[in-house]
């Protein structure tokens, strides 16, 4: 466990009076099957019994995970909700038997991808406490919000959970020029967005349009073979670049 700033700390309450959640969690999920299992950042409402029995097992079992360990990294930042798999997936049943039993009644997580194995999961739970519950509200606001959060949130990943993990196995970067380099413009954009700044901020920083700002990125991304903004993070840092 990981301490959290004041600010992480303050969203995290935030977001769960926002969306009318009383369950939060953020957690590196890794499918790797040399170092399978998740390593949970922060989490707010969640019993230690809960989070053991999870972190000891039913995370293998979680149809959220298995349907992103299918997709890998060549997807975008994905959006799940528990609408999505009940009842579709036998082998889920005995999350959902689980899950049902401590009463969480609504799921909805914002997974960004680091790899193609790795990746870092922002959820919200509704638990079932009687007069305390209320259905989540996932609202594009909360849904943004909580999408940003976890993605400024890879920067704190990035030395203590995301490197040693990558170190052990640095196949991803294969087919990555070991020989590519910023230029001086790109690292200010880099060193930005790993200061945890959107595209709005690093524009004023650097006296250039948003506009231009999301152009580097969308060239950024193509330089190094990613598809969002923490993958670029996770392949910088690997290529010793940052």
């Amino acid at each position: 466990m990981h301490t959290l700033t004041s600010h992480q700390h303050q969203f995290a309450q935030d977001i769960m009076s926002r969306s009318g959640a009383n369950n939060f969690c953020l957690f590196l999920f890794s499918a790797r099957p040399e170092r399978a299992g998740v390593h949970f950042f922060c989490h707010y409402g969640m019993s230690a019994q809960i989070k053991s029995v999870y972190s000891q097992g039913l995370w293998a079992h979680d149809p959220f995970l298995n349907h992103i360990k299918q997709q890998g990294a060549n997807k975008e930042v994905a959006v799940l909700d528990r609408c999505q798999f009940e009842g579709s997936d036998s082998e889920g049943d005995s999350y959902w038997n689980y899950i049902n039993r401590v009463g969480y009644r609504d799921i909805v997580s914002v997974i960004h991808p680091y790899t193609p194995d790795i990746f870092l999961v922002g959820g919200l739970m509704g638990q079932d406490r009687g007069r305390e519950y209320g259905e989540i509200s996932a609202t594009h606001s909360v849904i943004d919000d909580l999408d940003h959060f976890v993605g400024e949130s890879a920067t704190a990943l990035m030395s203590s959970l995301i490197a040693p993990l990558l170190s052990a196995d640095s196949s991803h970067y294969s087919t990555i020029e070991q020989t590519l380099t910023l230029t001086p413009r790109e690292r200010d954009v880099i060193n930005a967005l790993y200061a945890g700044y959107g595209n709005k901020q690093i524009a004023a920083v650097l006296s250039l349009s948003e506009y231009t700002i999301e152009n580097h990125f969308k060239r950024l991304f193509r330089k190094f073979n990613v598809h969002n903004r923490t993958a670029l993070l996770a392949a910088v840092q690997q290529l010793g670049l940052l």
